[in-house]
C-alpha cells in the first residue's frame, strides 16, 4: 500500500510532466508555423521575386525539418497555422505549388526582407 503522502508526490509529478508535454508541444506547433512562415516568404521571393536572400541549402534544411514534424506530430500539425496550406508539403518540391498570390501581406513581408538583405 502507498502511503498518503506518496499520493500528493505523485499527483505533484503528474502535473509537472504534463505541463512540461504542454510545453513541449507548444514549442513543437511554434517550430512547425516558424518553419511554414519562412517556407512562405522564401518562396515568394524565389519564385515571385527571383531573388534569394538565404542559401539553397537552408531553405532544403527548413522544408525537410518541416516535412519531418509534420509526419511526426500530425496531431500539432492540424492545429498550427497555415494547415491548409501546407498539409500536402511532402517534399522540398512542393514549394513551387505553395499559394503565393493574393496575400498582400506575404508579398509586404518578402519585398521588405529584399530590401533588408540589400543594405
Amino acid at each position: 500500500m502507498v502511503p498518503p503522502c506518496c499520493h500528493r508526490d505523485i499527483y505533484l509529478l503528474s502535473v509537472c510532466m504534463e505541463v512540461k508535454l504542454m510545453s513541449m508541444h507548444e514549442e513543437i506547433k511554434a517550430l512547425i508555423r516558424r518553419r511554414r512562415f519562412q517556407i512562405l516568404v522564401h518562396s515568394y521571393i524565389y519564385y515571385r521575386l527571383n531573388k534569394s536572400v538565404i542559401p539553397n541549402w537552408k531553405f532544403d534544411m527548413w522544408a525537410k525539418e518541416l516535412i519531418d514534424l509534420q509526419k511526426e506530430y500530425p496531431h500539432l500539425s492540424k492545429e498550427t497555422d497555415l494547415y491548409e496550406i501546407f498539409k500536402d508539403f511532402l517534399s522540398i518540391g512542393c514549394a513551387e505549388a505553395l499559394p503565393l498570390d493574393g496575400d498582400d501581406a506575404l508579398a509586404k513581408r518578402a519585398v521588405m526582407l529584399v530590401h533588408l538583405t540589400e543594405d
